[in-house]
């Protein structure tokens, strides 16, 4: 029994599908099948039920199954040891993205990682900041990208800033003369297009309204940039975006701007205090830094 027959086996197990397990495997259909095969020849036990729908896992599969993880991940630690005790960074990091890939510099992170680091697996999840600051939080993810208005004072989070992200007030661009040069109070009045709970963007505009003594009055509410920024062009009220989103709707004919006051987010990269002296956590780091031009020491 071989390493790569334990791979496919939970490959395929996780996939349910031989052509998909192949394509996570960058390995041919025939060969993903031989290893089956030759796996179940050898155990003596049907791994799988072949279905017209795909590969399910037998009873005897479904407990193999976990024998096969364990020894996967024992083969994966001692490969770590290894890569430790010859100095190098080596396992796996999880990071959750609050925003597409290209702003997040993802490409120039990755190129960093690979010259750097080229023994650490990245897992990148796309998510928003509330959800990625739990999953720090309870260790499904390593690091995080997250909006950094959202966390608590004596929180267990170290955090490394890496920038202000401007944002925007935007309305339908029937509303342009009622919106462009109106006052804090004239905007409380009219009716927003609100955002789902422990939002940045929803935290940032209670906190501005309430600096100013102003009440909100709250129209709907959206769960994603995309639906916020449809519900402003279809007329249903203002609402905040990153200002590279607003002006490109802007530029589209969607919304119009207010722009007598600019606000900001601050973006930061975020991990458990108690993962500071993990070499892959700080391999991240690290490459993070290099890639956004920040001191890499973190609060």
């Amino acid at each position: 029994m071989e390493y790569y027959h334990l791979r496919t086996f939970v490959a395929v197990a996780e996939e349910e599908h031989l052509t998909r397990a192949a394509e996570r495997l960058n390995a041919s259909l025939p060969a993903v099948s031989s290893h089956i095969r030759g796996l179940e020849d050898e155990l003596g036990v049907t791994l799988f039920s072949r279905t017209a729908k795909g590969m399910r896992l037998t009873r005897e599969g479904r407990v193999l199954l976990v024998e096969a993880k364990a020894a996967l991940a024992g083969v994966d630690a001692i490969r770590a040891k290894a890569g430790q005790l010859r100095q190098e960074v080596a396992g796996v990091a999880r990071i959750g993205l609050n925003n597409e890939a290209s702003r997040m510099r993802v490409p120039e992170f990755l190129a960093a990682m690979s010259r750097r680091y080229p023994q650490v697996e990245l897992h990148l999840t796309d998510s928003s900041s509330p959800l990625i600051l739990d999953q720090v939080r309870t260790g499904d993810l390593d690091l995080g990208f997250i909006y950094d208005n959202i966390m608590e004072p004596g929180h267990e989070l170290a955090s490394l800033f890496l920038e202000a992200v401007p944002v925007a007030v935007v309305g339908p661009t029937a509303w342009a003369d009622r919106v462009c040069r109106a006052s804090w109070q004239e905007l409380a009045g009219l009716p927003w297009v609100w955002f789902s709970a422990r939002c940045p963007f929803q935290i940032l505009l209670e906190q501005t309204f309430s600096r100013q003594g102003l009440p909100l009055n709250k129209a709907m509410v959206g769960d994603s940039d995309t639906t916020l920024r449809t519900l402003v062009a279809a007329g249903c009220g203002l609402s905040l975006l990153r200002l590279d989103d607003a002006k490109e709707a802007e530029a589209a004919g969607e919304v119009c701007l207010w722009r007598a006051e600019e606000l900001v987010l601050g973006l930061s990269l975020i991990h458990r205090r108690d993962r500071s002296g993990d070499r892959v956590t700080q391999a991240v780091a690290t490459a993070v830094a290099e890639v956004w031009g920040v001191a890499e020491q973190r609060n």
